[in-house]
């Protein structure tokens, strides 16, 4: 336990509870769900782990059900609360459709798979436009591959105009991505830049 937790006196300690579940809406921080300390367990645990430089003090403790604080193991709540949700979709879509869960699914469930995307090209350039999201108009030179002859560019792209390729890339997510999730949020990303092409007007990663 936090050297600032072991301080408080036992009425300190309930007010901090108290502020926290005001600040988090009465939800657990990890699952987002109803939290009860009256007929639940909670913990009261640093966001960022004092291992990983967080800080001790009242600003970086959240609330959260006791079960969801053990299942985290050593990952920072922020962390684990992305955890969660992946594994939530992980669970629930095998049950509901008799697969396995997809980048598809987690586009789905954060707001992607949503606008076809609209370009052209002008010389060596490509001119594109987000402009279901946003008004600029952009400009990405074009290169060719010297061993496929394909024309390639390098954008960075809106999760809105996201889609899934399951054509390329028809696997389901496994149990390994939550350690990329972990070592990047570490400061030692293992995630590549995202392949991606146009089909139908969809950017398909």
């Amino acid at each position: 336990m936090a050297r600032y937790l072991e301080s408080l006196s036992k009425e300190k300690y309930e007010e901090l509870v108290k502020k926290l579940k005001e600040i988090q809406s009465n939800v657990c921080y990890i699952c987002q769900k109803e939290i009860d300390k009256d007929i639940q367990k909670v913990n009261v645990d640093h966001i960022v782990p004092l291992v990983n430089r967080g800080k001790d003090d009242e600003n970086n403790f959240a609330i959260t059900h006791e079960s969801c604080n053990k299942s985290k193991q050593d990952a920072n709540l922020e962390i684990a609360r992305i955890m969660y949700h992946l594994k939530e979709i992980q669970e629930n879509i095998p049950k509901e459709e008799n697969r396995s869960a997809s980048l598809k699914d987690v586009l789905n469930q954060y707001g992607g798979s949503k606008f076809n995307f609209k370009f052209k090209k002008e010389g060596n350039l490509l001119k594109y436009s987000y402009s279901d999201t946003e008004n600029d108009i952009s400009k990405s030179e074009i290169y060719i591959d010297k061993l496929s002859g394909e024309p390639f560019c390098f954008i960075e792209v809106p999760i809105e105009y996201i889609f899934h390729d399951d054509f390329i890339n028809p696997r389901g997510i496994n149990d390994s991505i939550l350690k990329l999730i972990k070592e990047f949020y570490k400061g030692n990303p293992q995630l590549h830049l995202s392949l991606g092409r146009i089909d139908d007007n969809k950017i398909k990663m």
